[in-house]
């Protein structure tokens, strides 16, 4: 048996938002320094905006490939998005080519993504709470923002919106998807009579949705439209991969994954 990992993110032509892959690169090589790890981007319109930049990613397959000629026999594909959704899909779908013979493995597994189940909503809506100790709950908001996805997996941003608003009537999930999302959340911390908004993604890594959409100068950027509301934004400028709590999550969910792969 010779096994190898490779870890699957989004990924980002915004270099700041590697900083999360790399925090998790670096565990995973610490706690399993005799197996080869690697990483790859699942986007494939970020992989053809860094192709166009001179900077060609490998996608999961070509890795895969690459892998089996150096001659990998189990691997562990570890998935770093917060749902399974679309692109948590895919990998899925090379699951079942390996399964078939298609792709030349005895053995492979996946590792499952931050949102998987209601244990795993649960559980992560405790975490995120006890994120931010500047944050008072009675008298500041906290807002998480999501992605959001046409996919089936965005049952877990509801779900997860549901779980984490019955816990803490001042916190809110919207997604970048849905533009209105914080229109609505902004009026319903007016309403409530708060004056500070906490803004905490939940992406794995501090790319464009962070700096641009949540964070950034241009007048819909989430952090504006707070503020004109007359809401004191405090965004945090970071992926949830960059936090230890969250890294030790997706770390669980490679151990787990491992465990299969040797069973």
């Amino acid at each position: 048996m010779k096994k190898a990992i490779l870890l699957a993110a989004h990924g980002s032509n915004n270099r700041a938002a590697n900083s999360a892959l790399n925090n998790i690169l670096k565990l995973a090589k610490a706690e399993y320094p005799d197996i080869p790890i690697k990483s790859a981007f699942t986007s494939y319109h970020v992989r053809k905006i860094m192709r166009e930049q001179g900077q060609p990613i490998p996608s999961v397959e070509e890795i895969l490939k690459s892998m089996h000629d150096d001659g990998i026999t189990h691997v562990v594909i570890q998935s770093l998005h917060v749902i399974p959704g679309i692109e948590f899909h895919h990998i899925t779908r090379i699951l079942n080519k390996i399964a078939k013979g298609e792709i030349h493995f005895e053995k492979a597994v996946f590792g499952q993504p931050l949102l998987s189940d209601d244990q795993a909503v649960d559980e992560v809506s405790d975490l995120i709470l006890s994120l931010l100790p500047d944050r008072d709950p009675e008298k500041d908001a906290l807002i998480l923002v999501a992605h959001g996805s046409r996919h089936s997996g965005n049952i877990f941003y509801h779900k997860f919106k549901l779980v984490l608003e019955d816990k803490d009537k001042h916190s809110f999930l919207g997604a970048v998807s849905s533009p209105n999302d914080i229109v609505e959340i902004t009026e319903k911390i007016k309403k409530a009579g708060l004056k500070r908004a906490f803004l905490l993604p939940l992406l794995f890594g501090a790319g464009n949705h962070v700096q641009k959409d949540m964070a950034g100068e241009d007048e819909n950027s989430w952090k504006n439209i707070v503020a004109a509301g007359g809401i004191e934004p405090i965004p945090a400028i970071k992926g949830i991969g960059e936090f230890g709590i969250f890294a030790d999550r997706w770390m669980d969910n490679l151990r787990d994954a491992i465990k299969k792969l040797d069973n």
